[in-house]
């Protein structure tokens, strides 16, 4: 898994990166309009604002079919999802607006932040480079009792580990079990991590979603075999069994749509 931990905080590892970059680009312009003795702050935050408005609107348009039905989950925006080609040029435009109100003691420190920002980023990314992964051959347990083996199937799986403590994972299901009804040609594999039948079938009772895909990792051997460090995990494996994809923390519909079609091919 590409993810991070620092103490008891878990940070997708795309995530983190972007975590970097804002502080290195506030850091950056700040120190830069202090020896400037300029007000490029007030700038920072417009640009911060203009890039995440942007790269958002982006990411919508692009992934548009996944919104459709579900407009309201454009503004979730602490499910992920985010254009970085559009956020550049929603910053940009913030460049060039104190380029025009001739803000000069913005201008460099705006572009300084800008390259830190990147290089920061890119940084992360590099390091986070994720390992050659297959989906663990192991046998888990069913709801009813009986042995599931998670290996060997000729088609994409997606596999979700969860509990029913976890408040981002509650969130995540109904949407996670409407997508499986509806995606014909791949698995969906939800492995609660640790509880006992009778806690996972009372979840699903209370909240009307299927038992579908359900099965238990009493021991959370998932975790331990996929170096996961968070809750939820979402992980997308091809008809071979390689990785493609995961995240960690509560995933969109788009970003989900995304990793199986990455599985597919399509």
């Amino acid at each position: 898994m590409n993810a991070i931990s620092i103490g008891p905080l878990v940070f997708d590892g795309a995530r983190f990166a972007a975590v970097v970059a804002l502080l290195l680009f506030f850091a950056a312009i700040e120190i830069a309009a202090r020896l400037q003795k300029s007000d490029a702050s007030r700038w920072a935050g417009f640009a911060v604002l203009a890039w995440i408005a942007a790269a958002r609107m982006g990411f919508v348009v692009a992934n548009w079919p996944s919104f459709a039905d579900h407009p309201l989950d454009a503004i979730k925006l602490w499910q992920g999802g985010f254009l970085p080609a559009a956020g550049w040029a929603g910053g940009s435009a913030v460049f060039l607006l104190a380029l025009l109100r001739r803000a000069r003691g913005a201008v460099l420190p705006l572009a300084l932040g800008s390259a830190a920002a990147l290089a920061g980023h890119q940084a992360v990314i590099a390091t986070l480079t994720r390992p050659a992964v297959t989906i663990p051959d192991m046998q888990l347990i069913a709801l009813d009792g009986r042995g599931v083996h998670l290996g060997g199937r000729d088609w994409p799986v997606v596999l979700n580990l969860w509990a029913t403590w976890c408040p981002p994972c509650r969130r995540e299901m109904p949407m996670m079990t409407e997508l499986a009804a509806k995606t014909p040609g791949v698995d969906f594999v939800f492995a609660n991590q640790g509880e006992e039948a009778e806690q996972v079938v009372a979840f699903l009772k209370a909240e009307g979603l299927p038992a579908e895909g359900m099965i238990r990792d009493p021991h959370g051997r998932l975790m331990g075999a996929l170096n996961a460090v968070g809750l939820p995990s979402t992980l997308v494996f091809d008809a071979r069994g390689r990785l493609v994809a995961a995240q960690t923390g509560e995933i969109s519909r788009a970003a989900l749509t995304r990793m199986i079609a990455q599985a597919t091919g399509e």
